[in-house]
């Protein structure tokens, strides 16, 4: 509704604009044409003046013919005169005649031409000019600067280097949203320009579109005051910009990740800690700007976390958990997912999705994801009962075909193939489905499992069944968090689990916290779900290498 009343009150504008604009050409042509009456009224006048001034013999009425021809009138007795068809009494001390002349238009065809043209032209012009003004980036200006360089008389005669002011700082925020921008609109150059308009007060602001899908925004001297306020601002004009193309949308939908840092810091470090902040707001439904500062000790702990972190891992300093799902109609564990927690000698027990942001080596990766996946086939080997258990694995390793090799081998020489499942994001899957699909096609083989996670919207129905294996769909926390007052999430989950219906496929919930949210799911037709209402998270003592 909104949409629609913004789009007429758009369609009213432009009617009044063109209003005004017809308006102010007829006004312009009427009095175009007053003068120019008044002209041909001078003319006939200075015709009877003329005759007025002959003697009473030579008024003949070819006398009186030839004076009108010479101005371009002619007499009521002129049969020649065919294209006359306005005729008017011109009077002048008490003689009067009745001439004919042609209309105003037609005498005057070209300079009505140029003066139409001129008027048209200076009206487009003004028209352009209130477009180009209204988006114009405004120039920042300190009037009590210049009012100082003004009054100071005696300036020095060398000038020093500047320093860089301690209490100003850049910002440098990385822009997330779920949701596609159509292809018409330039995303580069839309949000230059809104970005441009609402912060025109400071000194820089840049902005680049990533190929990655975020936006990239740059404030620089930014007072300690408004850093904090400029993540929000920033926030609520990338919501405003995108709600525009689509009503519907909600705050969670755009996230930020930013850092704040001094001037001749690191951009690898800012731009690595701005990639973590965005990763710890979209992995929260309730905070949508994290924000964190460039200092001494965060150089530091970035510059070794990432060893670090491998580090543990290789010294066995890590805990493998399992996290239950538990099936509604069985009312019994259905799987389990595999969740690793690293000791880390100053951060304690972190999750892996706190520090996998960090990680950006692909050898570490690699022995990231070959650590979970041969201690959980160790643990699925030892157990005797038959519950399946997932994996997440990243989608650098999912591209790499020598990974892929390796964990067909490693599945094969532990028999258990049929008790595994490898969870996929939608996200990467769109981002990565050709090398996905064929590491997927060579664990189908084997008898392994996919689930495809973090669900956030409806699925094209070939996607889900090109994926080979497919065993369920699980939803993305964000639309189940509260579901139960939220009947926008409650209208995309039942679509989800029509469609899974359809290509036969149960439907899974992930982090359910309430007793509410767990009715709704299975009013909605969700089969299974897991999250801290059923139970804490299972720990594998043996596991533990610390």
């Amino acid at each position: 509704m909104k949409q629609f009343l913004e789009q007429l009150n758009s369609r009213i504008v432009r009617l009044y604009v063109v209003g005004f604009a017809v308006a102010t050409v007829l006004i312009l042509n009427t009095l175009l044409v007053h003068l120019l009456h008044l002209k041909t009224h001078q003319q006939g006048v200075e015709i009877v003046k003329q005759v007025q001034l002959l003697d009473e013999p030579a008024r003949t009425p070819e006398k009186i013919t030839q004076i009108a021809q010479m101005h371009g009138f002619s007499t009521a007795s002129d049969t020649s005169a065919a294209s006359r068809v306005e005729q008017d009494v011109f009077s002048y001390e008490g003689l009067s005649l009745t001439l004919s002349h042609p209309t105003v238009v037609k005498q005057y065809f070209a300079i009505f031409v140029f003066f139409n043209v001129l008027f048209i032209g200076f009206l487009m012009f003004c028209y352009r000019w209130l477009l180009i003004y209204r988006v114009r980036p405004k120039t920042p200006y300190s009037r009590s600067t210049q009012i100082c360089v003004e009054n100071n008389v005696a300036l020095p005669t060398s000038i020093e280097p500047r320093k860089p002011d301690e209490s100003l700082f850049n910002v440098f925020a990385l822009v997330k949203w779920r949701y596609i921008i159509d292809s018409k609109v330039d995303p580069q150059q839309h949000f230059s320009i809104i970005l441009a308009k609402h912060f025109s007060d400071y000194a820089k602001c840049s902005v680049k579109y990533l190929s990655s899908g975020a936006l990239a925004v740059t404030f620089e001297q930014v007072p300690w005051g408004g850093v904090s306020r400029i993540e929000k601002k920033l926030h609520e004009v990338v919501f405003q910009a995108l709600i525009m193309m689509r009503p519907d949308l909600s705050r969670k939908t755009v996230k930020i990740g930013a850092c704040y840092y001094q001037a001749r810091a690191d951009q690898t470090q800012v731009y690595q800690l701005a990639r973590s902040a965005l990763a710890v707001a979209v992995n929260n439904v309730w905070q949508h700007v994290h924000m964190v500062p460039l200092n001494k000790t965060h150089a530091t702990t970035m510059q070794s976390s990432e060893g670090d972190f491998i580090a543990y891992i290789n010294k066995g300093q890590f805990v493998l958990f399992f996290q239950p799902l538990f099936c509604f109609k069985q009312q019994d564990i259905k799987q389990s997912e595999a969740l690793l927690r690293v000791r880390h000698s100053q951060l304690g027990l972190i999750s892996a999705k706190q520090f996998i942001p960090q990680i950006h080596s692909k050898s570490h990766l690699n022995t990231l994801d070959k650590t979970v996946v041969a201690h959980t086939l160790k643990v699925l080997k030892k157990e005797a009962d038959k519950t399946k258990v997932s994996i997440n694995l990243h989608y650098v390793n999912w591209c790499d075909d020598t990974f892929v090799c390796w964990l067909v081998n490693e599945i094969k020489v532990c028999a258990v193939a049929s008790r595994v499942q490898f969870e996929v994001s939608a996200y990467d899957y769109y981002q990565h489905h050709r090398a996905l699909l064929r590491a997927f096609s060579a664990l189908a083989k084997l008898g392994a499992g996919v689930l495809l996670d973090q669900v956030t919207d409806v699925l094209p129905g070939k996607t889900l069944r090109a994926i080979p294996a497919m065993e369920a769909i699980k939803l993305a926390f964000e639309l189940v968090h509260h579901i139960d007052s939220n009947q926008s999430q409650q209208r995309s989950v039942r679509q989800i689990v029509r469609q899974a219906e359809r290509i036969g496929i149960p439907v899974y919930a992930v982090g359910v916290e309430t007793q509410a949210e767990l009715n709704c799911l299975q009013q909605l037709g969700v089969q299974g779900a897991q999250g801290y209402y059923f139970a804490e998270l299972l720990q594998q003592i043996e596991l533990v290498g610390y």
